[in-house]
């Protein structure tokens, strides 16, 4: 669906509510030109008046990249990415306005409730603000809350993917919270409640960054807000072809990582405990300090702090694993890594660390393995790679 589409669609929605619609960010003179020629009122970013119910804003990504694959027929994605401003850019950030808008956790998911309805829960099975409806057969009621909670005013920045990941809270939640934190007004951040070491870490750095108090939603806790904005991303995709080069420097700014000098020689190699495991790779280890003495194995990075597992990858020229949420570091990255290497079996993984990899001028290539099924799913297979190819790809000039 297209822009002019999607704004009539919600414009329609409102006014259907008895309620007026505001635009927000990039694009928002054209955008709210349209509006008012719609007949609908629009009002300033974060707008005191309690007439603003919906608010957009335009991310513009970068969605160029290109790899080095010593078997591209063997991926399932292109080995060339789209350009700038085409394809699926720009994306859009959704900011609803509810008043008296009440916050629940169920059944793992957050519901936002409006006048004893339910206007949109965490999950892309839903549409939010777009007339979707909780009505599935069978699906049980939220039960009584175990304690209430009054705000006068407060941000829900809740995911729709697994943010126990790092990947994906970096890269997803963290940039939703960037944008909550423009606002001058120091109001809460309602967020899914920490269970990671690393979210404790980086929302305790949001919180000295902005100033906005953190409020974990926790089971059993119900929210009652006079104002209450809801940010969501239109459409369901990965989170790094969510994450605009602006909210990437964000986060870079957030973390402030500043590694050590990284010698010319020196290469990372991140392992995986439990899953895409390199079969053998006490062979692959063996060929790669064939290649250099300066060679850090580091089988995990949980234990390190964010901070340290930032400046760990940033003080090598080289990092390389299987394909997987360490290569998220690869966005603190400064003077290096210069070369990224990823090992994927066949099939499976993702252009994402690709996409970080094109905008900072990191030279990134992809080792296509074999794919051995493993018990945890088709998404997590193990890889069997070959230790020659991988260093013939490593050290090609």
């Amino acid at each position: 669906m297209g822009r002019e589409a999607l704004l009539a669609a919600l414009l329609e929605h409102n006014r259907s509510l008895g309620v007026s619609t505001a635009i927000w960010g990039e694009g928002a003179a054209e955008a709210a030109r349209q509006a008012v020629a719609a007949g609908a009122a629009s009002l300033p970013r974060c707008s005191t008046e309690a007439t603003a119910t919906a608010l957009r804003l335009d991310t513009p990504l970068d969605l160029a990249y290109a790899v080095r694959c010593d078997a591209p027929e063997r991926l399932h994605f292109p080995v060339r990415g789209g350009l700038p401003g085409l394809e699926a850019s720009p994306q859009t950030l959704e900011v609803a306005l509810l008043k008296q808008g009440v916050v629940r956790e169920w059944q793992g998911h957050h519901l936002l409730l409006q006048e004893g309805g339910v206007v949109a829960d965490g999950s892309s099975a839903y549409w939010p603000l777009a007339g979707g409806a909780l009505a599935a057969a069978g699906v049980t009621a939220p039960g009584e809350p175990q304690r209430r909670e009054a705000l006068a005013e407060a941000f829900l920045v809740c995911d729709d993917l697994d943010a126990t990941n790092f990947c994906h809270f970096v890269c997803d939640l963290l940039p939703k919270i960037a944008l909550a934190g423009e606002c001058r007004r120091r109001i809460p951040i309602v967020i899914e409640p920490p269970s990671q070491p690393f979210q404790r870490e980086l929302l305790a750095r949001v919180g000295e960054r902005c100033g906005h108090p953190i409020v974990p939603l926790e089971p059993g806790l119900e929210l009652t807000v006079q104002r209450l904005f809801y940010l969501r991303r239109a459409g369901h995709t990965h989170p790094l072809l969510r994450c605009s080069g602006l909210a990437m420097g964000w986060v870079r700014q957030l973390v402030e990582a500043r590694p050590a000098a990284a010698p010319p020689d020196s290469v990372l190699y991140l392992g995986r405990r439990s899953r895409r495991r390199v079969r053998g790779e006490e062979a692959l280890i063996g060929a790669l300090l064939q290649h250099t003495p300066r060679l850090q194995v580091v089988q995990g990075l949980e234990g390190l702090g964010v901070r340290e597992q930032a400046e760990l990858v940033g003080s090598h020229r080289t990092v390389l694993g299987p394909h997987g949420a360490g290569f998220t570091h690869l966005l603190f990255a400064g003077a290096a890594p210069q070369v990224a290497l990823e090992l994927m079996a066949e099939g499976n993984g993702t252009l994402s660390f690709a996409l970080i990899s094109a905008r900072l001028g990191i030279d990134h290539r992809i080792h296509v393995g074999g794919a051995l099924s493993t018990d945890q799913g088709p998404n997590y297979p193990d890889l069997e790679v070959e230790p020659e190819a991988v260093l013939a790809l490593l050290t090609a000039t």
